[in-house]
């Protein structure tokens, strides 16, 4: 049997493309165009990013802030909320 192959789209991006079901039904050609394209990807900015238009190009869009400020909880504590209070 023959794989499936497909893609996501959604207002204009491609927001995925897979194998199976789902999706808009695409040639096996044009899932391995996409991956091409998708592996050639310029990397992210702090600040930028980019996403995948339907005439596979790229459309750089401003990556809302990432919070830093992540605290450290005690090794212990973080243990515990993993199983559940029991150690």
């Amino acid at each position: 049997m023959d794989e499936r192959y497909y893609k996501i789209v959604e207002d204009g991006y491609i927001l995925a493309i897979g194998t199976g079901g789902g999706g808009i039904e695409i040639t096996e050609e044009e899932y391995n165009e996409i991956m091409a394209v998708i592996q050639n990807k310029a990397p992210w900015e702090d600040n930028t990013d980019y996403r995948l238009k339907e005439d596979y190009t790229w459309e750089e869009y401003e990556r809302p802030p990432v919070d830093t400020t992540d605290e450290d909880i005690p090794t212990e504590e973080a243990l515990s909320i993993l199983t559940g209070g029991e150690i």
